[in-house]
């Protein structure tokens, strides 16, 4: 009697990964032959610096795309906790360890509301975000009637904006988030229970996860990391601007999405949100050292996000990767479904 394989699943999530990987590899080649500084030392850390932001708002929008939801507020919270944690500082002279925590709590705070009001008034993640969006802005501007905050403590600055063995800090914040972001998914109850909520809340319900409690933590993450990386970007600039983070509310969720990350949830990927946001930086750092006018990164940046998607939906209806599942594939959890 032969055993079941589980063959058929992990050739399909090899086939999405690696081709995940692939593309990124495809870039930094082409780029790399059109300009010859473009696969430099110096040039890769600009690269992995500028897509820190990306990586650390999409991480956290990654949980909140796997619930089935959406969370638009990203940007406009990054822009918040940059406002208040640089007045802080600079207005009142607090210490920059505490002004990073207290931003950090503002953010885990804009990120919980919002999951209250998706739970609570049973709002859809589209409109309620949609809302917190413009209130979160306009408290940005409130704080400092609309004007940006200089003089940034250097201590600051140098906590978020140095190296360490020639290693930029927000690189390395990058990947700690990251792995940490990669276990709670992967080896933790809570992961399986954000999985299962993002494949059917009904399902989920029924089983006993707290759906709501769920969906409340998950934006509360959302919030937390998008107020971490305002604070990378108020040191990365050395001020804080009040519209700073809006221009990373797209490029964020491109980033999740090209990872892997389903819009329909159940399905994200943390190493995939990491290469998209990487994808996404190189090609900026590329078309800039090609000259290439700055207007058509934003068309180049669609243009990936569709094809990401046409291919990962192409990728689960190829027969080759459908055919043969065992019971052993039926019986596993959502979590072995994923590739990070």
């Amino acid at each position: 009697m032969s055993t079941p394989t589980r063959s058929p699943r992990r050739l399909r999530v090899n086939v999405q990964t690696l081709g995940i990987f692939g593309a990124a590899a495809i870039i930094f080649i082409i780029f790399g032959i059109l300009s010859p500084s473009f696969l430099t030392i110096g040039n890769l850390r600009d690269i992995a610096v500028a897509a820190s932001i990306n990586a650390i708002i999409g991480l956290g929008v990654t949980f909140v795309i796997i619930t089935g939801g959406i969370d638009l507020s990203v940007g406009s919270i990054a822009s918040l906790v940059g406002i208040v944690a640089a007045t802080f500082m600079v207005s009142g002279g607090v210490a920059p360890i505490l002004a990073l925590l207290i931003g950090i709590v503002v953010g885990l705070a804009c990120g919980a509301a919002n999951g209250l009001l998706i739970t609570r008034l049973k709002l859809p993640p589209f409109i309620a975000t949609l809302g917190t969006m413009s209130v979160f802005q306009g408290l940005a501007y409130v704080t400092t009637d609309g004007k940006p905050v200089y003089n940034i403590p250097p201590e600051f600055v140098l906590l978020l904006n140095s190296y360490v063995g020639g290693i930029p800090v927000m690189v390395i914040i990058v990947a700690v988030v990251g792995v940490l972001c990669w276990l709670l998914l992967r080896r933790t109850v809570f992961g399986e229970n954000v999985i299962a909520v993002g494949g059917s809340e009904e399902t989920a319900w029924l089983s006993g996860i707290r759906v709501n409690r769920v969906k409340v933590a998950v934006y509360a993450l959302s919030g937390g990391l998008a107020g971490l990386a305002g604070l990378i970007l108020v040191a990365r600039i050395n001020a804080a601007q009040t519209e700073g983070g809006s221009p990373y509310l797209l490029t964020a969720i491109a980033a999740a999405v090209i990872g892997g990350a389903n819009l329909m949830g159940g399905e994200g990927r943390i190493a995939g949100t990491l290469v998209g946001a990487l994808i996404l930086g190189a090609l900026t750092n590329g078309l800039v050292l090609l000259n290439v006018p700055s207007f058509y990164e934003q068309i180049v940046t669609g243009l990936v996000v569709i094809i990401a998607v046409a291919l990962d939906q192409s990728a689960k209806d190829w027969p080759m990767l459908k055919r043969g599942k065992s019971k052993d594939d039926v019986a596993a959890t959502p979590v072995q479904e994923l590739a990070g």
